[in-house]
């Protein structure tokens, strides 16, 4: 490997601009050796900035070592600017670093601006979340499974008694416990994920279709996409937040509703000719606990709201051609 000699650069005009700076500043020319670094950026080490000018770059930045340092030298355009997360070591110590490094010419000679900021708050904020996402997500696991023992045991006594008795209250509660089991599943597993793993390319028509099966709406009219729009979505998740808004206009409008899903230009959308929402209620509707009902839940919306969120799309309500309520969820991607 083969480094010029480095022409000095004049820093004394920036020195005391530089200084008094929180961000570290670094520059280092052909050779790889430091020229000029900042007192921020020494701090880093717990040294001090005329130490570490006798030193090379790959003696710090972990992720370029002596023998790729030419190659990283001539892989720069003049003017280019990169942006990189990093470990920066010295003095044995290890600091994670955001880092934006510059390529200049002074006076003919080519040299490397680096700004460099610490972010080990920021990963170890983020590690904390991340554990207090499984703690989370742990405790939901528990509490869901303590919640389907009474559960089964209900269901069990309501099975024995459809078995000997014919009573439509029966059926309802039939129902509803079997509706407090999916609200259970749809819980847990929300609980435990924050981001969506498996995404594919999903048949917006045959989502809607399993959709409409699994929710009871023997006299409620569906209108299906005119067309079969495929969407990047979680299937599993779309499939769920089709069936608690197709519930949600069963629900609120009454087991005739007409239903109508189609896409639109960023997405796709879910009406009903109801009666519609009011639009006081509009920005509360995907609120945890609150819903349009008296006796509703309030957690089918919130859910769709959670799934939205995952996938990166919005979501928001209006009025309907029908005057009745309108979802629209967008910043959806099409597979073309």
């Amino acid at each position: 490997m083969n480094h010029h000699n480095q022409n000095n650069i004049e820093t004394e005009p920036f020195d005391e601009l530089a200084d008094s700076i929180e961000v570290g500043v670094a520059i280092y020319g052909q050779s790889g050796r430091y020229i000029y670094v900042n007192q921020s950026y020494a701090e880093l080490f717990d040294v001090t900035p005329s130490e570490l000018n006798t030193k090379s770059l790959w003696e710090v930045v972990t992720e370029i070592g002596a023998d790729d340092f030419d190659e990283y030298w001539i892989s720069f355009e003049d003017g280019e600017t990169r942006k990189t997360e990093t470990i920066h070591k010295y003095n044995n110590q290890e600091v994670p670093v955001a880092s934006t490094t510059t390529q200049r010419s002074i006076n003919d000679t080519v040299y490397h601006f680096e700004t460099v900021t610490d972010i080990s708050e920021s990963k170890h904020e983020a590690q904390v979340s991340n554990g207090q996402g499984q703690l989370l997500g742990n405790f939901a696991g528990v509490v869901c499974h303590d919640l389907r023992n009474p559960l089964s045991v209900a269901q069990g006594y309501i099975d024995v008694l459809q078995d000997d008795i014919d009573r439509g209250e029966l059926q309802l509660a039939d129902d509803a416990l079997n509706r407090m089991s999916v609200l259970i599943t749809e819980f847990l597993r929300l609980a435990q994920d924050s981001e969506i793993n498996e995404m594919s390319s999903v048949s917006l028509e045959t989502a809607v279709e399993h959709a409409w099966k699994n929710v009871e709406a023997k006299r409620a009219v569906l209108r299906t996409p005119e067309t079969d729009a495929q969407i990047v979505a979680n299937e599993s998740y779309l499939q769920q937040l089709l069936e608690n808004l197709l519930r949600n206009a069963i629900k609120h409008e009454g087991p005739e509703v007409d239903v109508s899903i189609d896409t639109t230009e960023d997405g796709f959308y879910v009406a009903d000719d109801g009666s519609g929402i009011s639009p006081n209620k509009h920005n509360r509707i995907f609120e945890t606990g609150y819903t349009v009902e008296e006796d509703g839940t309030g957690f089918g919306l919130s859910i769709v709201q959670q799934i939205v969120t995952i996938h990166d799309w919005d979501i928001g309500v209006t009025k309907s051609s029908d005057d009745g309520a309108r979802f629209d969820i967008t910043n959806v991607e099409f597979d073309e």
